[in-house]
C-alpha cells in the first residue's frame, strides 16, 4: 500500500471554505464557485426524470445556517450505499442555481471533515476508468491516502545526505504529506520542488554511475586513421549528391572520434530526409579502409531492404561486398552469410535485430551503426558490443528530434552531432488536413499527381480489422485497398500493397516495383514510417491521422519531399474529432520543424516514445517532466556531479541512498540505454 504515497495528484483545486450556507444566497455567489461545506444529511431519495427513463439521487445537506441540495446523475448505487440519513459529511463541488434552489452537482464526499485551515487546497487524482466504475473515486483516494500517511509518516526516511539538504530542500516526509494535502500554495510548491529534485538527482546519479562503469570496463577500440581507395573511389565517382556543409561538419566530428584508440559513442541526430544515411556509408567505408567490418542495424525489414538496395546501388562498380540479413532470409542463405561474415568476405552487413543473434560471428567488427535506436531494447543494443574482444565504435542515428534537455539528461555518455541543413533542391512539404466529407478533393489531388508521373503513399493504421476508435471505426488497409482500386480502375493492376504480415520476398517485390516507378500507388501500414526513400513519391495520404502521435506523423510525412518536386502530406480524419486531435492536425499543418514538433509531442504525450520504453507518459518520472523542468535540470546536474565526485563509493557507504538508488534502477532507469 505504501506505493500509493507516490501516486501523486495530477492537479489541485482551491475551494472556498464556507461555514454559513445562507451566505450562498445572501451574497449572491456566482455559479461554478468551488466550495467546501460541512453538514448533516437530512433527506435522501431517488427521483425519476427524463419521462421515468432515468433516476437521479438527491440529498439535502443542512447545518445550523441553512440547507443545500446535493445531486447525482451517475453512480447512484454507489453513493446510495455510502450516504446515510443523519450522517455528517464534508462535500466539495461547484455551486449551481436551479429553480431558486442552491445545488451542488456530483460533489466529492468525505466522511471526515478536513481541517479548514490545512486543507482548502483539494487534490485531484487521475483514476483509471475501470476503478471509477467500481466506486473508487477521488474522495475514496483521499480517504485512503489520509489514513496511509497517518500510518506511515514515522517510517518515511530521508534519503539525502546533509550536504544536499543544505540546499534548503523540504524534508522527504513533509514533502509527501504536502504533495497530497498542501497547507498552502507555498508549501505545495516546496513539496513539488523537493520531489522533482529527488527524481532528477537520482536519474543523473544513475547516468554518472553508468558512465563511470563504462569508462572502466570498455573503452579500448580500433583507431581508423587511414582514408583509403574505397573511400576515395566512392567519394569521387559514386557519391549520389554533393554533401552539405552540415554533413561535412558531422563527418569530420565522426572521423576525429574514429582516429582515436578509444571507443566512439556518438548520437547522430537529424530530421527526416536530411541525409544521415550517406554519413553512415562514409563511416563504414572508413572502417573498411582500415581493415574492419561494419554492420547497420535497423528496426524494420522494409527499412533493411531499402538500405541494402540503395547502398548496393551506390557501391556498384567499386567491388564492396555487402549482405542483407533479416528473419525472412532463407536458412540456406543465412548459412552462407554466417560463413562469409566469419571469414571477413562480407565487409558490411545490413539487417534487423537478427544481426545480434548468437549465430552471427564477425571476423573483425569495427563499427556498429544503429538506426532509430530508441526502437531497440537495451539488451539488443548491448549484444552488439559483445561481437568483438574490443567493442566496436558505435554510431547511433535518429530522426526523432530530441530537445537539448532530453539530450543532456538521457544521453550524457554520448557525444551528439546534429544535421540541421537539408540537401539542395528540396521544396517544403505542404501539409493539409481533410475530413471525410472532402474525400473527393483528396482523390483529385492524387489523380493530378499521377498524371504528372509522381507516385503516392496511402497509409492506414490497421491491416484488416475494424478497430474501434471512440464511437468511430477506422478505415483499414484491406478495405482501403479495394476503395483505391475502385476509384482508380485503370491502375488497379498496378497498385502496390505493403504490410508487416507479408513475407520477405513479397515485401521485396513490392518495394522494388515502387522504387522502379512501376507502382504509382503504394497502399501500406506504417511499415514505411522509417527511412524509405523514393524521390519520385510526392504525396502521402495518412488515413485516420488522428490515431497517430505527432512524431509518428512527422516521420510518415518524411517519406515524401525527397526529390525536386512539390510534395504533399494529406491528413485524413473523420468529420468529428476530439479537440486534442484537431490541435495535433493544426500543429502538423503549421509546423515543418522536427524539433518544434518533438517539443509539442512531449507536451501532449510525455517523453516515453523518445526513449523507447512506452508510447506515452513520462517514462521514468512520477512528477518531474524533462521538457517543463529544464531549469531544475540545470540546477540538479552540477549538484549530482559534485556529490558523485565526492562520494564515488556512495553505494557502499550510504545505505539509505543506496537502497533508493537500486529501487529506482529496478523500477525505471534500468531501461535507459
Amino acid at each position: 500500500m505504501k506505493i500509493l504515497l507516490f501516486f501523486y495528484p495530477t492537479k489541485y483545486v482551491r475551494y472556498f471554505i464556507l461555514n454559513n450556507i445562507s451566505e450562498l444566497i445572501k451574497k449572491n455567489h456566482p455559479e461554478n464557485l468551488l466550495i467546501q461545506i460541512t453538514g448533516k444529511i437530512t433527506h435522501l431519495e431517488e427521483i425519476n426524470y427524463q419521462n421515468k427513463k432515468r433516476k437521479v439521487l438527491v440529498a439535502h445537506l443542512e447545518n445550523e445556517t441553512g440547507s443545500v441540495e446535493l445531486v447525482w446523475f451517475q453512480t447512484i448505487k454507489f453513493f446510495r450505499k455510502i450516504i446515510k440519513k443523519n450522517m455528517t459529511i464534508t462535500v466539495h463541488g461547484r455551486v449551481k442555481h436551479f429553480q431558486g434552489k442552491i445545488q451542488i452537482i456530483h460533489p466529492d464526499i468525505q466522511k471526515f471533515k478536513f481541517s479548514e485551515k490545512n486543507y482548502s487546497i483539494y487534490p485531484i487524482y487521475s483514476i483509471p476508468k475501470k476503478l471509477r466504475e467500481n466506486g473508487i473515486n477521488n474522495s475514496f483516494m483521499i480517504e485512503i491516502l489520509k489514513n496511509l500517511i497517518e500510518e506511515s509518516k514515522n517510517d518515511i526516511e530521508e534519503i539525502f545526505l546533509q550536504d544536499i539538504m543544505k540546499k534548503e530542500l523540504m524534508q522527504r516526509k513533509e514533502a509527501l504529506i504536502q504533495i497530497h494535502f498542501p497547507q498552502s500554495l507555498e508549501k505545495l510548491f516546496q513539496a513539488k520542488y523537493r520531489l522533482k529534485f529527488e527524481e532528477l538527482f537520482f536519474l543523473k546519479l544513475f547516468l554518472l554511475s553508468k558512465k563511470n562503469r563504462n569508462k572502466s570496463s570498455s573503452s579500448n577500440s580500433y583507431p581508423f586513421s587511414r582514408l583509403g581507395k574505397n573511400f576515395y573511389n566512392f567519394y569521387k565517382y559514386c557519391l549520389p549528391f554533393p554533401l552539405t556543409e552540415e554533413q561535412k561538419r558531422v563527418f569530420r566530428e565522426i572521423r576525429n572520434d574514429l582516429k582515436k584508440p578509444m571507443q566512439m559513442n556518438r548520437l547522430l541526430q537529424g530530421d527526416v530526409g536530411c541525409g544521415k544515411t550517406i554519413i553512415a556509408v562514409l563511416s563504414m567505408l572508413l572502417a573498411l579502409d582500415n581493415g574492419f567490418q561494419s554492420c547497420l542495424m535497423v528496426p524494420t525489414e522494409v527499412l533493411a531492404i531499402q538500405h541494402y538496395s540503395s547502398i548496393k546501388k551506390m557501391f556498384s562498380g567499386i567491388g564492396i561486398q555487402l549482405a542483407l540479413l533479416t528473419s525472412s532470409t532463407s536458412i540456406q542463405m543465412k548459412k552462407c552469410i554466417y560463413h562469409d561474415v566469419f571469414i571477413g568476405k562480407i565487409s558490411i552487413l545490413i539487417g534487423t535485430h537478427t544481426l545480434i543473434q548468437d549465430t552471427v560471428h564477425f571476423k573483425n567488427l569495427g563499427l556498429a551503426i544503429i538506426d532509430e535506436q530508441q526502437r531497440f531494447g537495451v539488451e539488443q543494443r548491448a549484444k552488439i558490443l559483445e561481437k568483438n574482444e574490443n567493442p566496436p565504435h558505435i554510431l547511433i542515428m535518429t530522426a526523432t528530434p530530441i530537445p537539448r534537455t532530453l539530450s543532456m539528461t538521457l544521453y550524457n555518455d554520448l557525444k551528439i552531432s546534429i544535421i540541421r541543413e537539408f540537401p539542395i533542391n528540396r521544396k517544403p512539404i505542404k501539409t493539409v488536413h481533410f475530413r471525410n466529407k472532402n474525400r473527393s478533393k483528396v482523390l483529385e489531388i492524387i489523380k493530378n499527381q499521377i498524371k504528372k508521373g509522381r507516385q503516392i503513399y496511402i497509409v492506414y493504421p490497421t491491416i484488416e480489422k475494424f478497430k474501434k476508435n471512440g464511437s468511430k471505426y477506422l478505415m483499414n488497409l484491406m478495405r482501403g485497398y479495394q476503395f483505391i482500386k475502385e476509384n482508380f480502375p485503370k491502375l488497379k493492376d498496378r497498385i502496390g500493397i505493403l504490410h508487416g504480415r507479408m513475407s520477405y520476398q513479397e515485401k521485396n517485390i513490392q518495394m522494388n516495383r515502387f522504387l522502379r516507378g512501376e507502382t504509382p500507388i503504394m497502399v501500406s501500414t506504417t511499415v514505411i514510417e522509417v527511412g524509405v526513400d523514393v524521390p519520385n513519391a510526392s504525396v502521402i495520404l495518412i488515413e485516420n491521422a488522428d490515431c497517430f502521435g505527432l512524431s509518428q506523423l512527422h516521420q510518415l510525412r518524411g517519406r515524401v519531399g525527397r526529390g525536386p518536386h512539390q510534395s504533399y502530406c494529406l491528413l485524413m480524419t473523420n468529420d468529428k474529432i476530439s479537440v486534442e486531435s484537431h490541435f495535433r492536425m493544426q500543429i502538423m499543418c503549421e509546423t515543418k520543424d522536427g524539433l518544434e514538433i518533438a517539443k509539442k509531442d512531449l507536451q501532449l504525450r510525455g517523453s516515453g516514445d523518445l526513449i523507447g520504453t512506452k508510447q506515452s507518459g513520462n517514462a521514468y518520472f512520477r512528477i518531474a517532466n524533462l521538457l517543463k523542468d529544464y531549469k531544475l535540470i540545470k540546477e540538479v546536474i552540477p549538484i549530482a556531479k559534485k556529490f558523485f565526485n565526492k562520494n564515488p563509493n556512495f553505494l557502499l557507504n550510504h545505505k539509505t541512498t543506496k537502497n533508493h538508488f537500486y529501487k529506482c534502477y529496478k523500477s525505471f532507469w534500468g531501461k535507459i540505454s
